[in-house]
C-alpha cells in the first residue's frame, strides 16, 4: 500500500503546485489590470475645462458592457475605437443599479461590469476621438422591467425615492468629474414618473452636482406623452420602440412626438431606438422574439427611422440599441444590435453622408 500513499502525496503536491499556480496567475492579472487602468487614467481629457453645450447632434449608439469585456478593459477601448469608421460621434455608457418590485430598494452601483474607472477610462478614449458621452445609469431587476416598479403606498414610495437620490447623486457627480456631455436621471419608470414634484426634487439635486445638459429616457406610449416634468429637463428623452406598419411609415410616430415636442419646445433625443434582426421586426420592435432572422428588415426598419426623424428640426439625435464591448452581432445573430449586420451599414452611411 506504500505506493499507494506515495501516490497520495504526488497527487496532493500536484493540486498544490497547480492551486498555487492559479492563484499566481490571477494576482498577474489583477495587476496587468490595475496597471493597464493606471496608464489609461493618465490620459488627458480633451474635454476638461469646456463648458457643456445644451444642444448638439448626437449620432450615436449605446455601447453597453458585455461580458467579458467590461469597460475599461482592453478589450472594450479596441472596440470603441472602431465606431468613428461608421460615423458615431456620440456614445451612451449605462452603467447599472439593482432594484427589486416588491422592496422600496435601489443597491449596488458602481459594480465590476461598469465601475466607476472603467466608465472614466471610456469616457477619456472617447473624447480623445473626437466622440461624445451620454452618461445613463439605469436600473436591473433580473426577472422584470424598471416599468414595473410600482409603489402606491406614500410611505413605502417616499423610501424608493429617498433610495434612488443617492444613486443618481453618485452619477452625476461622476458625470461632473469625467466630463460627461449629457446625463440621463432615469431610464423607463414609468409607474414612478407620474410624481412630478419628486422628479423635479431630483432634477434640481442633479443640477447642483452636474452642469452639463439632462435628460430623462421614457419609455414610449403613454410615459412618454404624459411625463409633466419636460420642461425642468435640456432634452426630451425617448426610449423609442413605437411599432411601425408593415409598410414601415413612421408618420404616425412623428405626430406623437412633435406633440410632446411642440408643447415643451425642447430638442428630442432618443435615448434608445433599435429593431431585433428578425421578420416582423417592426411590429414589436422592443421585443426579441423567437422568428425566423431578417437582417434586411432590421435595416430596413433602421432607414426608415432615419428618413422620418433625421432632418426635423426638432430631432437632435439617435443612441441605437446596442453595440457590446464584446463585438457580439454578425449574420447568424438575431438580437437587437446592428454591428457586423447590413444595419451598421445604414448607420454609417446616415452618420457620414447626411448633414445636420
Amino acid at each position: 500500500m506504500r505506493w499507494l500513499r506515495i501516490f497520495g502525496i504526488a497527487l496532493l503536491l500536484a493540486a498544490l503546485f497547480l492551486a498555487g499556480a492559479f492563484y499566481s496567475y490571477r494576482a498577474i492579472a489583477r495587476k496587468r489590470e490595475r496597471d493597464h487602468r493606471a496608464d489609461l487614467l493618465k490620459l488627458p481629457d480633451p474635454a476638461a475645462g469646456t463648458s457643456y453645450p445644451k444642444v448638439f447632434f448626437q449620432r450615436g449608439v449605446n455601447f453597453t458592457a458585455e461580458f467579458p469585456a467590461f469597460y475599461g478593459s482592453d478589450r472594450a477601448v479596441e472596440m470603441l475605437k472602431k465606431l468613428p469608421a461608421f460615423g458615431v460621434d456620440s456614445i451612451a455608457l449605462v452603467p447599472y443599479g439593482f432594484a427589486s418590485t416588491t422592496q422600496p430598494q435601489v443597491r449596488g452601483w458602481n459594480t465590476r461590469w461598469e465601475g466607476d474607472v472603467g466608465i472614466t477610462q471610456l469616457t477619456r478614449v472617447a473624447h480623445s476621438l473626437g466622440m461624445k458621452m451620454l452618461l445613463k445609469p439605469q436600473l436591473w431587476m433580473h426577472s422584470a422591467n424598471p416599468a414595473n416598479i410600482d409603489f402606491p403606498n406614500a410611505a413605502a414610495r417616499a423610501e424608493w425615492f429617498r433610495q434612488y437620490r443617492p444613486f443618481l447623486e453618485h452619477y452625476a457627480g461622476l458625470a461632473k468629474e469625467v466630463h460627461a456631455d449629457g446625463l440621463c436621471v432615469g431610464v423607463e419608470l414609468e409607474k414612478m414618473t407620474p410624481y412630478e414634484q419628486e422628479w423635479r426634487s431630483l432634477i434640481t439635486r442633479a443640477r447642483e452636482i452636474y452642469p452639463g445638459p439632462l435628460t430623462y429616457a421614457a419609455n414610449f406610449g403613454p410615459e412618454f406623452e404624459t411625463i409633466k416634468f419636460w420642461d425642468a429637463l435640456d432634452w426630451i428623452g425617448l426610449d423609442e420602440y413605437y411599432a411601425l406598419p408593415d409598410n414601415l411609415s413612421a408618420a404616425e410616430i412623428v405626430q406623437k412626438i412633435e406633440a410632446v415636442q411642440s408643447h415643451y419646445r425642447k430638442p428630442v433625443v432618443f435615448t434608445e431606438a433599435g429593431f431585433p434582426s428578425v421578420e416582423g421586426a417592426n411590429r414589436t420592435p422592443w421585443d426579441e422574439p423567437a422568428r425566423p432572422m431578417d437582417l434586411q428588415a432590421q435595416a430596413q426598419c433602421y432607414e426608415a427611422l432615419y428618413r422620418a426623424f433625421y432632418k426635423q428640426p426638432w430631432f437632435a439625435g439617435i443612441y441605437w440599441w446596442k453595440v457590446g464591448t464584446n463585438g457580439f452581432g454578425g449574420e447568424k445573430d438575431a438580437s437587437h444590435t446592428p454591428w457586423n449586420k447590413p444595419a451598421m451599414d445604414v448607420v454609417r452611411e446616415w452618420y457620414t453622408s447626411q448633414k445636420r
